[in-house]
């Protein structure tokens, strides 16, 4: 079972996008975590401190 495990766990990854070049515009159309695929971009203004915080470099090295 362990190995089987394993191996749904490399396949999943697998089958994520390569590129961690794309962008996804925060705001209220996003109704699930899912939806973010890649690093999340706020529009101009936002006070949020996940906004703050959030860089592209941190998004990508817990991503995956």
């Amino acid at each position: 079972m362990y190995d089987g495990v394993k191996e749904m766990i490399k396949r999943e990854m697998d089958l994520r996008p390569k590129t961690g070049d794309t962008t996804v515009q925060c705001g209220s159309h996003l109704k699930t975590p899912d939806q973010i695929t890649g690093v999340p971009v706020w529009p101009a203004g936002t006070k949020s401190l996940v906004s703050k915080y959030v860089t592209a470099e941190r998004f990508n090295k817990f991503q995956g």
